[in-house]
């Protein structure tokens, strides 16, 4: 056999080890095509190949480097790897000391085992593309969980900013509170105050009047005692002037026939009646005069009694408009205090969501 024969054999030979199959003479025969015909020559080139074959592929214990896999894998592919190199040599050395016959079983034997540590190396493989989708499941479910966490930051951090709003607010709320109920004890006070002044102002007007009053209808009811007595006094003399008038006209009657005789008396008569009438006429002006007096005593003492019933009412609306600011201050100081409540609420509805969202952290933490 030329050296040209024996490298194109070897060569043939390298490529179906190396596709994984056993080199056998015909597929030998297939591969050199017209270069070797004769099976006897392949088969003394094959015999030469395997014997030569240890020595040209030095196999080592050494674990192969497998690059991008898990320990574990590596180490179960590294374990497979030496038990199929271990049979490679045992078949290779039973091989060696078989005689030629025995050759193509265990040529068969080693296909077998190539073909187990293919399909072995197909599971494992497999498991690795399994891991390798069980990795990337878990990546991305750690990336969501970690952008959950970024938005419960951002969320704390939200509720943070409003409860420290809703602190200050609070705290404005108080002073404003604070400061409200300074304003309302001072109006309060102020207010009470002329309250009082007011009061004791209505009292001396009051008591003033009633003075002016009192003094008035003493005066009216001196008037009306007097007038009354001149009034009976007058009358009692117009009753005796009607009865010296009667018995003067009975007096007339019955000396019609002395008349003439009494000229002189009757014009005396006639004088003193005249005068009479003169102080009649001058009684009643004066009575008139007392009258309209009078009136106008009872007219000051109506006038009187309208101020008085003025400044009674001016007193009852006072203490309306008093008790109405009073409400109305009562009013709002209940509004505040209501807004007061309101906020506390509030606050206190943010601190348990602010606890709910900083246990919620924890337990994302602790999972993470």
């Amino acid at each position: 056999m030329d050296k040209e024969l024996k490298a194109a054999l070897f060569a043939a030979a390298d490529r179906c080890l190396l596709a994984g199959e056993a080199p056998t003479p015909e597929r030998l025969k297939i591969d050199l095509g017209e270069q070797c015909n004769a099976v006897q020559t392949i088969n003394t080139g094959l015999i030469e190949w395997w014997q030569l074959l240890p020595a040209r592929v030095r196999l080592s214990d050494t674990s192969p480097h497998i690059p991008d896999m898990p320990d574990v894998m590596k180490q179960t592919f590294s374990r497979i790897w030496h038990q199929a190199v271990q049979e490679a040599h045992t078949e290779l050395s039973l091989q060696m000391q078989r005689p030629d016959p025995s050759l193509d079983q265990a040529q068969r034997a080693c296909d077998d085992a190539l073909r187990r540590t293919q399909g072995e190396v197909g599971e494992l493989e497999a498991r690795y593309r399994e891991q390798g989708v069980k990795l990337d499941q878990a990546r991305e479910q750690t990336q969501a969980l970690e952008a959950e966490i970024q938005v419960l930051r951002q969320n704390l951090g939200n509720e943070t900013t409003l409860r420290k709003k809703e602190e200050q607010l609070r705290s404005n709320a108080d002073q404003e509170l604070a400061h409200l109920r300074k304003a309302h004890e001072d109006a309060k006070r102020v207010f009470d105050q002329r309250i009082r002044d007011e009061q004791r102002h209505g009292l001396e007007t009051v008591a003033k009047a009633e003075v002016d009053t009192r003094y008035y209808r003493n005066a009216l009811e001196k008037l009306r005692d007097e007038s009354g007595r001149r009034e009976g006094e007058l009358t009692r003399e117009i009753h005796e002037l009607q009865g010296l008038l009667a018995r003067r006209d009975v007096k007339v009657e019955t000396q019609t026939t002395q008349i003439k005789s009494q000229d002189e008396e009757l014009r005396k008569l006639k004088a003193q009646d005249v005068q009479q009438q003169r102080d009649f006429a001058q009684l009643n002006s004066q009575l008139l005069t007392e009258t309209n007096r009078s009136k106008r005593l009872e007219e000051r003492v109506r006038q009187l009694e309208e101020e008085l019933q003025r400044l009674n009412q001016k007193q009852v609306g006072l203490n309306s408009e008093s008790g109405r600011r009073e409400n109305q201050l009562r009013g709002l100081l209940k509004e505040k205090e209501e807004q007061l409540l309101q906020a506390q609420g509030r606050a206190g509805t943010l601190e348990k969501r602010v606890a709910g969202l900083e246990e919620e952290n924890k337990r994302l933490k602790n999972r993470a």
